[in-house]
């Protein structure tokens, strides 16, 4: 059973690689310091030093949420899971409405 749910969460792997990177230490040529430059220096808004800190949080967080499957489980062997069909329909518009603006950005830029 595979529960796939599109959401604010859904783009989390692009969030991770950027906190990553904002991680990792800048890469200086060599013998940069021996001919006395000055560094460059980067400040992160309150808000990108939130997001960093979300995305490092993040890291910590389970890729599948067992409790929830396990609950769906359950409902499904009961007979008590129910499909909120408003949900799918709206997500179905918005998917649809998304996938029509990616192709006529594509077909604009052909």
């Amino acid at each position: 059973m595979e529960i796939s749910e599109k959401g604010p969460l859904h783009t989390l792997s692009a969030q991770n690689r950027l906190a990553e990177a904002l991680q990792k230490p800048p890469v200086e040529p060599a013998g940069l310091h021996d001919r006395g430059a000055e560094k460059d220096m980067v400040s992160l808004t309150q808000s990108g030093l939130d997001f960093k800190t979300a995305a490092q949080q993040s890291h910590s967080l389970p890729e599948i949420r067992e409790d929830r499957v396990n609950q769906i489980k359950r409902q499904l062997e009961a007979g008590t899971y129910r499909v909120k069909v408003h949900r799918v329909a709206v997500r179905m518009i918005e998917e649809t409405q998304e996938n029509n603006q990616v192709l006529a950005h594509i077909d604009t830029n052909s």
